[in-house]
C-alpha cells in the first residue's frame, strides 16, 4: 500500500524545486483515513462495530498543450484555459474489519478531457470526456465506462452532459445519466469563487432509480489558497445518503500544492423486523474519511 511518508517525501522534493507557472504535467497522490461505525439497535440491546478504511492514490495528468496559469486561481488553471489533457490514476486501499478478516482492493482508471478551441472555429468551446475504470474490490470484478458532452457556455461556465455504464462480474448492468454545470467569479485582488451543480439518475433493472444531486463550492481567497465546501444526497426509493465535505487547497510554490479534506456520510437509519430474533431493531451508520494530497505541476 502507499504509504504517507512518500507524500511527505514529495513535499520536501517539490520545495526544494524552483518554482514555475506554465505548466504541461501534474503529478499527485493522496493518502486517505476513514472509520465506519455503525450501531443495531434492538429491543434486547445494542451491537457496535467499527471498519477503518486506509486508502493510497497516485495520478499523473498530460495537457496536449501548455497551461497557462495567469487567468486566475493556480487551482482553475485548466478549467480558465480551456485544457485538454489525458489522466492515469491508480488506488490501493485497505478495510480492517473488527471481526472478520481484512479486505483489500485497487482501483485502475484512464480519464481524457478534449476542449475545441481556436480562432474562427464552429466547435470552439465544444467538451468531450472519455473515461474508462477498473474497480476490484475484494473479488469481484467492476468496469466503469463513461462519456461526456458539454460545452464552454461562457469562458468561466461549462456544462456537461454524460453516461455511464457499470459492468459488475456476474451481476449485470447498471446505467447513469448526468447532468453537471460550473462557474467562476472572479474577485478583486487573484481572488475567485466557484459553484458546481450536479444531478445524476442510476437505472437498476427490475428496481427504483436512484438520484443524486450534488452542491459544492469553493473561495480563493488569493491566487493561491483556497477553502471548499460540498454537499451530495443520493435518493432512492425515499432511503437517502447524505455527504458533506469541507477541503483546502494551498500551493506553497507556483507549481506545488497540498491539500487537506474532511467529509462526513451519514444514510438514513435502516429499520427492519428481526422476528424472535430481535423485533423491530434499527441500524444507525456514519462514515467519517480524512484525506491528505499532494500535487506537482512542471
Amino acid at each position: 500500500m502507499f504509504k504517507k511518508t512518500a507524500i511527505v517525501a514529495g513535499i520536501g522534493l517539490a520545495l526544494s524545486a524552483t518554482a514555475q507557472a506554465d505548466y504541461r504535467w501534474e503529478l499527485g497522490g493522496a493518502y486517505s483515513a476513514g472509520s465506519v461505525d455503525s450501531e443495531l439497535k434492538t429491543p434486547n440491546g445494542s451491537t457496535k462495530n467499527d471498519t477503518d478504511t486506509d486508502v493510497g492514490d497516485i495520478f499523473g495528468t498530460f495537457y496536449l498543450w501548455e497551461v497557462d496559469t495567469s487567468k486566475g486561481p493556480l487551482g482553475e488553471a485548466a478549467f480558465l484555459d480551456h485544457a485538454s489533457s489525458i489522466t492515469l490514476a491508480a488506488t490501493d486501499g485497505e478495510v480492517d474489519f473488527s471481526d472478520i478478516d481484512n479486505q483489500d482492493g485497487q482501483n485502475y482508471a484512464v480519464s481524457t478531457r478534449y476542449v475545441a478551441e481556436g480562432p474562427g472555429w464552429q466547435l470552439s468551446g465544444l467538451i468531450v470526456d472519455l473515461g474508462y475504470e477498473r474497480q476490484e474490490p475484494g473479488d469481484l470484478e467492476i468496469d466503469l465506462y463513461n462519456v461526456g458532452v458539454g460545452y464552454y457556455v461562457t469562458p468561466k461556465t461549462t456544462v456537461v452532459v454524460g453516461y455511464e455504464q457499470t459492468n459488475v462480474n456476474d451481476g449485470g448492468d447498471v446505467d447513469t445519466y448526468r447532468v453537471d454545470g460550473k462557474h467562476l467569479w472572479s474577485l478583486s485582488g487573484d481572488g475567485a469563487i466557484t459553484a458546481e451543480l450536479g444531478y445524476g439518475r442510476t437505472t437498476i433493472k427490475n428496481n427504483d432509480d436512484v438520484d443524486a444531486y450534488l452542491v459544492a463550492g469553493k473561495w480563493y481567497l488569493n491566487k493561491s489558497l483556497s477553502f471548499g465546501l460540498g454537499y451530495e444526497n443520493t435518493d432512492w426509493n425515499g432511503y437517502e445518503v447524505n455527504t458533506v465535505s469541507v477541503s483546502s487547497e494551498w500551493f506553497i510554490t507556483e507549481s506545488f500544492e497540498v491539500s487537506l479534506a474532511y467529509s462526513y456520510e451519514s444514510p438514513d437509519d435502516i429499520k427492519v423486523d428481526l422476528g424472535d430474533f430481535g423485533g423491530r431493531s434499527k441500524l444507525e451508520v456514519d462514515t467519517e474519511t480524512f484525506t491528505i494530497g499532494a500535487l506537482y505541476r512542471f
